[in-house]
């Protein structure tokens, strides 16, 4: 009989192997994301026309009750509507990522309990699908700014790093609500009200410009904040606000990197929580 004991125990909790287990299941992230895709339009009579729907909507109501009624101007030199098509887009493309992410542990949870792959993939194919949405009303607004007599302008190439920079805050924020909602699932009833609340403490639908100076270090704390309003500096050919973008972009890096480790430490429960 053997007079020693074997010990298997995983590897540290953060390490290099992790990176490479995502590249090496790269070819499962896809399958993930093009399955939920097809999901998503097969059987929908309007098909992609349902990514334009919610934008669209919040621009008319937007336009209607903050514009005419409450009498908001634009800081930008551009029409209203245009104004906030371009808030909702960017937005919509972080609060469909982020809640879709948050509950796809969940949703995905049969995948999980059966087969070993890095857990991480599922809240990362989540925002890829919701990047697929975001694609289609970009098109629609690039379109549109011809339409309301806008030009083109050569920042227009920077839009891409703040699209990043928002499905990054996306899944940042996602590492820590799907490892949460797998042990509470308030967690999905909660976070649409959040998101209610939070597109209000964001220059959506109205200016950064209109806050209070005193007030304004609160955008600070809210990295939407700065991606919404790069992304239409750069939409409108104005200035960047390259010192609270990088600001919001180091904020999403920390929730980022602290929400990795709780994800790690709690996805060995995973399988027996789902």
């Amino acid at each position: 009989m053997s007079d020693y004991e074997l010990v298997i125990k995983p590897h540290s909790l953060v390490s290099l192997r992790d990176l490479a287990d995502v590249w090496r299941y790269r070819e499962l992230l896809w399958t993930l994301a093009s399955r939920d895709i097809r999901v998503r339009y097969k059987q929908a009579l309007f098909g992609v026309l349902w990514a334009l729907a919610q934008p669209l909507a919040q621009v008319v109501i937007f336009t209607g009750v903050f514009h005419k009624m409450a009498g908001i101007q634009p800081d930008a030199p551009v029409s209203y509507p245009l104004f906030i098509f371009s808030g909702t887009v960017i937005w919509a493309l972080f609060a469909a990522a982020l809640a879709q992410a948050s509950n796809s542990l969940v949703e995905n949870a049969r995948v999980i309990s059966k087969v070993y792959f890095p857990r991480v993939l599922v809240p990362l194919a989540a925002v890829i699908v919701a990047a697929v949405d975001f694609l289609i009303a970009f098109v629609l607004l690039m379109i549109a700014v011809p339409l309301f007599g806008e030009p083109y302008h050569l920042s227009m190439l920077l839009l891409p790093i703040f699209a990043l920079g928002a499905a990054g805050a996306a899944f940042a924020v996602s590492l820590w609500t799907s490892a949460i909602n797998i042990q509470f699932r308030d967690v999905r009833y909660a976070l649409p009200f959040v998101l209610q609340l939070l597109i209000f403490l964001t220059p959506v639908f109205y200016p950064s410009t209109l806050l209070p100076e005193d007030w304004r270090f609160l955008l600070a704390l809210n990295p939407m904040a700065a991606i919404v309003d790069g992304f239409r500096a750069a939409m409108f050919g104005m200035p960047v606000p390259w010192d609270r973008v990088g600001l919001a972009l180091g904020l999403v890096t920390i929730v980022g990197a602290t929400g990795f480790l709780y994800f790690r430490r709690m996805e060995q429960t995973f399988a027996d929580r789902v």
